[in-house]
């Protein structure tokens, strides 16, 4: 268990130079729309740019500024997130509301999945995840899954990394169909599923609700290969998953990109990388500027 961080917040003015330097590590500015470079300054530092005419700031279109957290409290909130706190002991070193922090956490994690190759497929259709932000702003999650059904995860372990794959062409119910009439071995974790072995994955994951009928599955001799103990990453997720407040289905896919950071870059300092992800640009494919 880590201790919380000092609740001291880092000076404001030192923290934007630290965004800043991420934001532009050359400190070349260009307009985040249609990338031409050198914009001019105009008063209260904003920026314009001198080919399209866009009004902007230094961090507009960023993952970052889908929240109105000031820089300092932004290093604390990386910095308590890093240390795998709770969200209560976040929002308190970080000095904002429970639900302040609770937003600032979703605009993360959605910056944490937005980094890796597979992030247009996640922000796809199938996922819903392109449903919880929209002309800047963070917007409530959808109550209904998509069309295509609950997503399907596949855990996959290349050498010591580990990759979770969206696996689009398989819904819950296909798990039960495969549960049923292949004798899949599957485990449930509250509104999780985890499965036996599948082709070239050690597991499959899904998170559904209560539309989802759990009373069908069926039970087979043995235990899944993950719940044996037999993947490391299901053995790191397990506890993990249960400390989540209000776990669903739309944002069980930024849970299992956090998890595979985590996964992938333990005994390091995770702050720096989220820090990184937080300055990066939102893919116009995953929210276009607005006028």
């Amino acid at each position: 268990m880590h201790n919380p961080p000092s609740m001291t917040l880092p000076d404001d003015e030192q923290a934007r130079e630290a965004l800043l330097a991420r934001c532009w590590p050359d400190g070349r500015k260009f307009c985040p729309r249609c990338r031409t470079p050198h914009p001019y300054t105009l008063a209260e530092g904003r920026l314009r740019c001198a080919g399209c005419r866009y009004t902007f700031h230094d961090f507009t279109g960023r993952w970052l500024n889908l929240t109105g957290l000031a820089p300092g409290q932004w290093l604390a909130l990386t910095r308590a997130f890093a240390l795998e706190l709770g969200t209560r002991e976040i929002a308190e070193a970080a000095n904002i509301s429970y639900n302040t922090a609770l937003k600032a956490l979703t605009a993360l994690r959605l910056a944490i999945a937005a980094q890796g190759p597979d992030a247009p497929l996640l922000f796809s259709p199938h996922t819903g995840l392109h449903h919880l932000f929209a002309s800047g702003k963070l917007i409530p999650a959808p109550e209904s899954p998509p069309k295509t059904g609950f997503p399907v995860f596949g855990i996959l372990h290349r050498g010591r990394r580990v990759f979770v794959d969206l696996i689009p062409e398989l819904t819950a119910e296909s798990i039960l169909h495969f549960n049923h009439n292949f004798h899949l071995r599957v485990h449930r974790q509250g509104n999780v599923l985890v499965t036996d072995r599948y082709k070239t994955y050690e597991a499959l994951l899904l998170c559904g609700d209560e539309s989802l009928p759990f009373h069908y599955l069926q039970s087979h001799a043995g235990e899944c290969f993950a719940q044996s103990g037999g993947s490391l990453f299901w053995n790191f997720c397990r506890e993990r998953l249960r400390r989540y407040k209000g776990l669903s289905w739309c944002r069980f896919p930024l849970y299992l990109k956090e998890l595979e950071l985590r996964f992938n870059h333990q005994h390091q300092d995770l702050a720096p990388l989220a820090l990184s992800a937080l300055c990066s640009h939102i893919p116009e494919r995953f929210m276009p500027l607005s006028t």
